[in-house]
């Protein structure tokens, strides 16, 4: 329709020229190889239009199959890009068999199969099928045009999810080498870090964590406040009393006067035979801020003096005479320096206040060394209608039954 116009409009400015031009046609002369072309300047203004119009359809022809290659690549990226979009649909409903199907029919159209490939990785993996997922995995990977970060840290994820940690390490090394590490990978592998124990490594990373864009410094906070917790419990739970002090020792101050630290080495130090040292921390803690889990660890302390820790104990209870977790670790201490008595009430007072499964078993066992059997079942009855969270309908009644048998072998 353009060129029609174009074609027209032309045809029409010839006439008009033409007819201005009538009186005085004007005169064009063109010496070409030694031969003189003679015209009209009207004539040769329309050889001009019209070897304008013949040379732009030469051009046009020419560059048809240019165009016709550039038109069927743009239809069969749609067409990649509509499987794309209808795979992930299917992939949200649960459709996890027909997204997969649907993710990889035109993924060798699209212009970034990358996408292609993950999506239809993770629909492999949600299937349990973990031969299509690697294999799928791997064509991502083999993708040099894009980035090689989102297929590996993919892969580091599933691997991680399957408890397969050092499968995890080994890609997530990979990531280390292309240097495409990011926020999301460098987290991954500070988790798995963690989770080897591998504190040396994963405090060489710290610097890394706190200058990656896109992790908080909250998230680093978290990150290596955890790195120390679990180094203290590793410890405690090898019962290494050497790698517990490195650690206490290689922990931020600002760290180690939390409360919830404050129990964990004592735990791992209580744990390692070290009480002394659980109770200075313990009672620094407590005298820091008042907290109940390291007031109750403090009940399970033994040392050589319990007369000592029950003491120190007891100097808390006039500004805390209600706490019903102190007054469960002043009973523990005075069952241990043999002050039944005082630890029977101070039991029988806490369970009054706040009931609690480990205060009802330590008067039961009481109870029973002291031979008041009654007492203990009586204590041992509570315990369980507590963690039920209700007593039983059902009344028995042992002795019409008794009796009722002794009739029937009488008969």
């Amino acid at each position: 329709m353009k060129n029609a116009l174009y074609i027209a409009a032309a045809l029409l400015g010839g006439a008009l020229l033409a007819n201005m031009l009538l009186d005085d046609p004007g005169y064009v002369a063109i010496r070409v190889a030694g031969s003189l072309i003679e015209m009209s300047a009207v004539t040769f203004v329309l050889l001009a239009v019209v070897a304008y119009f013949v040379a732009r359809l030469a051009l046009r022809a020419l560059s048809a199959r240019r165009l016709w290659k550039a038109s069927q690549l743009q239809r069969r990226r749609e067409r990649a890009r509509r499987s794309l979009a209808l795979g992930l649909l299917e992939l949200a409903r649960g459709e996890w068999e027909t997204a997969e199907t649907t993710l990889t029919r035109h993924v060798h159209d699209a212009e970034h199969p990358l996408a292609h490939y993950l999506a239809a990785a993770r629909a492999a993996e949600l299937q349990g099928a973990a031969r299509r997922r690697d294999e799928l995995l791997a064509r991502a990977q083999e993708i040099t045009t894009e980035s090689r970060a989102p297929a590996l840290i993919m892969q580091a994820e599933i691997h991680m999810k399957h408890k397969q940690l050092e499968a995890a390490l080994t890609t997530l090394e990979q990531l280390e080498a292309s240097g495409e590490q990011n926020a999301r990978g460098l987290l991954l592998l500070a988790s798995v870090y963690r989770q080897t124990g591998d504190w040396q490594r994963l405090q060489e990373i710290e610097p890394r964590l706190r200058s990656t864009r896109g992790i908080s410094a909250g998230v680093a906070d978290d990150i290596v406040a955890q790195m120390h917790l679990d180094r203290l419990k590793a410890a405690g739970a090898k019962r290494d009393a050497a790698a517990l002090q490195t650690a206490w020792k290689s922990m931020p101050k600002s760290l180690a006067k939390r409360s919830h630290v404050v129990v964990a080495y004592a735990n791992a130090a209580m744990a390692c035979g070290d009480h002394d040292a659980a109770e200075v921390e313990l009672r620094e803690g407590i005298g820091r801020q008042w907290n109940e889990a390291a007031v109750l660890a403090y009940g399970e302390l033994e040392s050589g003096d319990p007369f000592k820790l029950l003491e120190r104990a007891e100097a808390w209870l006039p500004q805390r005479p209600e706490d019903s977790a102190l007054l469960l670790t002043c009973a523990e201490l005075a069952a241990r320096a043999e002050l039944y008595g005082k630890a029977r009430s101070y039991l029988e007072t806490s369970i009054a206040i706040k009931p609690r499964l480990e205060a009802y078993q330590l008067l039961a066992s009481l109870m029973e060394q002291l031979g008041d059997r009654e007492r203990a079942l009586q204590a041992l009855q509570d315990a369980l209608t507590f963690a039920v969270g209700r007593r039983t309908r059902l009344k028995v009644q042992p002795r019409r039954w008794l009796e009722r048998r002794r009739g029937e072998r009488r008969s």
